[in-house]
């Protein structure tokens, strides 16, 4: 049993897929264009990936395009109203957000998308506090596991 056990917790830790990655996006709608940036939560770019803006309460996109190398996105664009910016990777992986016409301001709006981008990494960034948490979470349930079966031998 120990064995197996520890077989298997040498799988998890030295598997190449053992790190999921979740598909993130930032973006911002100046009134000119909705512009951002797509990124895996490894901070890899999301590269040539279909990007689409649906007006909020419809289900066909007003505009759309892909991303370039670096993740980011432009898609010239003029109407009112709310919409939701979504995009669709490889492998099923789907990200969401709403944007709204920004109100002029005597910051630029590149500076405003840099700021957004930076916050989104720092909060989609994968930390070691969550990756030991997911496997003391792992190992709480094979422990559950464990205690069940030997409640069941007595």
């Amino acid at each position: 049993m120990i064995n197996k056990l520890l077989q298997a917790v040498i799988f998890l830790f030295f598997s190449a897929n053992t790190f999921a990655h979740a598909l993130h996006i930032t973006a911002q709608y100046d009134g000119v264009a909705i512009s951002g940036k797509a990124y895996y939560s490894d901070q890899t770019p999301a590269v040539d990936t279909y990007v689409e803006a649906v007006k909020q309460g419809e289900t066909d996109p007003v505009v759309y395009g892909k991303t370039d190398r670096e993740g980011r996105f432009n898609l010239p664009f003029n109407q009112e109203g709310t919409f939701n910016v979504i995009i669709e990777g490889m492998e099923g992986h789907r990200a969401e957000t709403q944007v709204t016409k920004m109100q002029a301001q005597a910051v630029s709006s590149q500076e405003i998308q840099l700021l957004r981008e930076e916050i989104s990494q720092l909060r989609d960034k994968i930390y070691w506090r969550d990756i030991f948490g997911g496997i003391g979470y792992i190992l709480g349930v094979f422990g559950t596991v464990a205690l069940l079966k030997t409640r069941k031998g007595q």
